[in-house]
């Protein structure tokens, strides 16, 4: 799936784009699925339920979606992302999270500089995110921005604030990744991203696939990480349909 160029590029910018890997009709359907758990998670935001970042009307992070629903499992496991996966981490994969993120026309605030590791310590501490849009990501509408190169820094200490934690506090803008709908960057887990205030009319939707090599664990508990299900084993597709 990727080729020496964009492996290259994995390497020393961190990101690969990855322009309509899905058609519109397999987002309409994944769309479809995801949009029913969000709306159930948003109206529980509605009547006083807590969610680490979530905030109602305005940004709400479903979690665990591909255990909650077989298709979605399916997806996870589809052979592009074992092909993406394996050129880059090794023959055996799992799936370390997955989530959709769902910002709202009322979310006004940056979505602040982290690395996804800045959440939950990793060892190995390099795992895969796969930012998926499930219809255009825009700049009018928050899509991310990176800072290509970022992840050469290792871990970088983050400091929590009003909405979430944050690792750089620095001037440099980043770069913006609109993406059409059925298209996707991946990047490295120690990449800096953000993403900007939705200013259009429309829920900006994605949904966030993160994958591991078998056995990663959490450094701090020793625990291996047991959040979704083995998709590849000797650089095979473990799930079909």
């Amino acid at each position: 799936m990727l080729n020496a160029e964009q492996l290259k590029q994995y390497h020393e910018r961190g990101y690969v784009i990855l322009d309509h890997l899905f058609t519109a009709e397999e987002m309409d359907r994944i769309r479809a699925i995801i949009d029913v758990f969000d709306w159930e998670g948003e109206e529980a935001l509605k009547q006083g339920a807590k969610g680490f970042n979530n905030i109602p009307n305005q940004i709400n992070f479903t979690c665990n979606l591909a255990r909650r629903h077989e298709e979605l499992e399916q997806f996870i496991g589809d052979q592009r992302f074992v092909d993406l996966t394996t050129s880059v981490l090794g023959g055996d994969i799992r799936l370390y999270w997955d989530q959709s993120v769902y910002k709202r026309p009322e979310a006004k605030k940056d979505f602040p500089w982290h690395q996804d590791n800045g959440y939950v310590p990793t060892d190995p501490v390099h795992y895969m995110t796969c930012w998926l849009a499930l219809d255009d990501a825009t700049i009018e509408n928050g899509c991310i921005w990176i800072q290509p190169g970022s992840h050469l820094q290792g871990y970088v200490e983050h400091v929590l604030t009003d909405t979430g934690w944050q690792c750089y506090f620095g001037e440099d803008p980043g770069q913006p990744v609109p993406l059409p709908k059925g298209s996707m960057v991946i990047f490295h887990s120690l990449l800096f991203h953000r993403s900007t205030p939705n200013q259009s009319d429309n829920t900006r939707k994605a949904y966030v696939i993160q994958y591991s090599v078998e056995g990663a664990k959490n450094p701090v508990t020793g625990k291996v990480f047991d959040n979704g299900p083995l998709i590849a084993q000797d650089g095979r597709a473990l799930i079909t349909k």
